[in-house]
């Protein structure tokens, strides 16, 4: 079976295979980890991406946030067909706490 993808940003998302229709919607989906929804607890947008940042095979998430440009890194703790998030650490670059730049 033909796997399709919708982008959304740089977020790439594997569509299940019941979603066959052109130009048909999924339903919204309530990302969680630790068993409750994740929340940047900050005013503001998030900017969430999709990719394996230890390399286990499984795509992570990090979770980029409007205020301070702070990065949560979820890690996957389940498969790429059932991803299951724990909790975060923040993304480190050069042993710092690495941020977006805002302003």
């Amino acid at each position: 079976m033909k796997q399709r993808w919708i982008a959304l940003a740089v977020l790439l998302i594997p569509l299940p295979a019941w979603a066959d229709e052109p130009g048909e919607l999924l339903p919204p989906v309530q990302i969680q980890a630790g068993g409750q929804a994740i929340d940047v607890q900050r005013y503001g947008h998030s900017a969430p991406f999709v990719g394996d940042f230890d390399g286990d095979g499984v795509h992570d998430l990090l979770v980029g946030q409007f205020h301070e440009g702070g990065l949560r890194i979820y890690r996957n703790l389940g498969t790429k067909a059932k991803p299951k998030f724990d909790t975060y650490t923040w993304f480190q670059a050069g042993g710092a706490a690495g941020t977006v730049p805002s302003g």
